[in-house]
């Protein structure tokens, strides 16, 4: 945000650069001094601090801080992946098939976190793709496999299901087919608004979400592959590529009450060239999801003018992000020049 023209909305900054709640509650009052009166509403953007949020709910509420979320224990069951799983299996959901007995045989496959945090070591766990026997034999030995289950690794169409939950009445549902993802399974490059894949799994989520009294935002992952959708998982949290959802009519103050949706687009894309940039030249692979080529290059104008920071007040950011690329990748050419000479 501060290679941006937004920088000038920035009115308060973390003292310590890893997420403490004394801090963030030092920063919250900085800025509710500075807005006295005014009603200031957390939104709920990372998972890792809204957990810490909802950690210390009663002392970031006395302080002044809207916190309109579900409780902790209901949010970290829908975070949760292995949680979420079986509340969706529940419903009628399909999920990928569980390895239980893991073996080379069974590649490749998905070690999922049971948790966000690891309750052994305290660490933050992420998701990891498995595709040959070196690279499970590695993370064996040296992830703490107890930490983890695993499935089978599914390739097919990946959507987005995005719906906000409001505390009463039916919820606004919007829909992203993701085209191309960063190297293992990180944020989407490339996606488009898209209609309704499977009405009966909306369906299903939507009776589950409803069944545990969730409310407020969720992004949930499908997988299509040979005809069936498959549960991947759920951030309750706003959608990870946000400009699709604005351009699909969503609105962030609705977790308020503030404001309602609007009908939205339904054909917007997203690209994100730099970060494309900077997953190439550090030796990735990006995922190509089926038909992505087709549908990018199908509308080249609407997917030039896509690129999130090719705007005025987001061409310095833009410009940022393509020098840390071009920057690794000299790094590099000089690192293998370096050990041929040796």
């Amino acid at each position: 945000m501060r290679k941006t023209s937004f920088v000038g909305w920035i009115e308060a900054v973390r003292g310590v650069d890893r997420l403490e709640a004394d801090d963030m509650l030092a920063a919250f009052t900085q800025i509710k001094a500075r807005h006295a009166g005014e009603r200031l509403i957390f939104l709920p953007t990372a998972e890792s601090i809204i957990r810490l949020v909802l950690d210390k709910r009663e002392a970031f509420e006395a302080a002044g801080l809207e916190v309109p979320l579900v409780d902790k224990s209901l949010y970290e069951r829908v975070s949760d992946k292995a949680s979420f799983l079986e509340l969706m299996a529940g419903v009628g959901m399909s999920l990928p098939p569980r390895i239980d007995r893991v073996v080379a045989s069974d590649l490749p496959m998905v070690a999922k976190p049971f948790h966000e945090v690891s309750p052994r070591s305290g660490r933050k766990l992420y998701p990891e793709l498995i595709f040959t026997e070196q690279a499970l034999e590695a993370f064996l030995a040296g992830r703490g496999g107890e930490d983890y289950f695993f499935q089978r690794y599914l390739d097919g169409r990946s959507y987005y299901f995005l719906a906000f939950f409001p505390r009463s009445g039916e919820p606004t549902v919007r829909y992203q087919e993701n085209l191309l993802q960063q190297p293992n399974g990180k944020s989407m490059l490339a996606a488009r608004l898209c209609e309704c894949p499977d009405p009966w799994s909306e369906q299903c989520l939507i009776r589950g979400f409803q069944s545990v009294g969730f409310f407020g935002f969720v992004m949930v992952e499908l997988i299509e592959a040979n005809g069936v959708f498959h549960l991947i998982e759920a951030n309750p949290r706003l959608w990870g590529p946000f400009e699709l959802a604005i351009k699909a009519g969503l609105r962030p103050e609705a977790i308020a009450g503030a404001a309602g949706h609007e009908r939205g687009s339904k054909r917007a894309l997203y690209l994100w060239t730099s970060g494309l940039a900077l997953s190439l030249f550090a030796g990735g692979r990006p995922r190509r999801y089926p038909q992505y080529l087709r549908k990018l290059v199908s509308r080249p104008s609407a997917l030039l003018g896509a690129d999130i920071y090719l705007r005025m007040d987001t061409l310095r950011l833009l410009g940022h992000e393509l020098k840390s690329a071009l920057g690794l990748t000299i790094h590099q050419v000089r690192s293998r020049l370096s050990e041929t000479n040796l």
